[in-house]
């Protein structure tokens, strides 16, 4: 490690070792979708000092996102997402490779090549957003690297992750093999894998509001609180996927933190 690098990230020793540091330095994560949970998992993976990132997002800021998205600010409404944050984690680790992108993952070609040279991706693309899902899912594992989403739940969050070689997101949502994602009635996704644990807080009506907000209907309500510890979580776990510090719980395991229910939960999707 040069002297920039560990001057920055001295603090960082002591938790994990030179060597660790320095593995965060030479690893590669793809992120895709930079709104709430995206943009603070990609400044918290820079202060992790991961030194090259992927991030994408064709969406702008909007005034709605100021209540909990990185980069969000009166004086940046309407300018791409993935440009905004762009420049502000760029000023927290000059030296690291940032690979900016203002398109999304449309196709199978789009996936594969967002995936390329990486070792891990993160999908943080609007909910709802199966068919796209899928793709970068799919590539993922023809690239041979785990796959994670991590989402907000009111003031909680959870984080599911998927080995290369385990569980695919179409088993995991139940859904046909090799479905063909152009039949949007076979995309339907099952309560249990969107939400596996209600909290307490959640209206009766959860169920409904979900199917609402999967045929975008209404907007998902969502806090800086869930988002923060959603990205947490994520940053979390792509550090062990990268380091291996410990087991890694993999899908149809996943992990659920709610801070208002007081909730740890490491469950299995049924």
């Amino acid at each position: 490690m040069d002297n920039l690098y560990k001057a920055i990230f001295s603090r960082n020793i002591g938790l994990f070792t030179e060597s660790e540091q320095d593995k965060l330095r030479r690893s590669t994560v793809a992120i895709a979708g930079m709104g709430g949970v995206g943009g603070l998992l990609a400044e918290r993976l820079i202060r992790l000092g991961v030194g090259q990132l992927k991030i994408a997002d064709p969406g702008a800021f909007e005034e709605s996102n100021l209540n909990r998205q990185f980069g969000s600010s009166i004086l940046n409404l309407g300018q791409n997402k993935a440009e905004v944050v762009f420049r502000q984690i760029k000023d927290i680790n000059p030296q690291a490779q940032i690979h900016c992108s203002d398109t999304g993952i449309t196709t199978e070609k789009d996936a594969s090549l967002f995936v390329s040279d990486c070792d891990l991706v993160i999908d943080e693309m609007d909910f709802g957003l199966f068919k796209e899902s899928i793709r970068l899912q799919r590539a993922a594992r023809d690239r041979g690297i785990h796959y994670l989403f991590a989402s907000a739940i009111g003031f909680g969050a959870i984080v599911v992750i998927f080995d290369p070689q385990g569980l695919t997101l179409e088993e995991y949502n139940k859904l046909p093999p090799n479905v063909d994602l152009n039949d949007t009635e076979r995309l339907s996704v099952p309560f249990e894998s969107i939400l596996p644990v209600m909290p307490s807080y959640a209206p009766a009506d959860t169920a409904d509001i979900i199917q609402k907000i999967i045929a975008e209907e209404t907007a998902a309500p969502t806090t800086s609180i869930g988002v923060g510890l959603a990205s947490i979580l994520a940053a979390n776990e792509a550090m062990n996927v990268i380091l291996r510090k410990r087991d890694i719980a993999k899908a149809p395991q996943y992990t659920y933190i709610d801070l208002l229910d007081r909730q740890f939960i490491v469950g299995t999707i049924p």
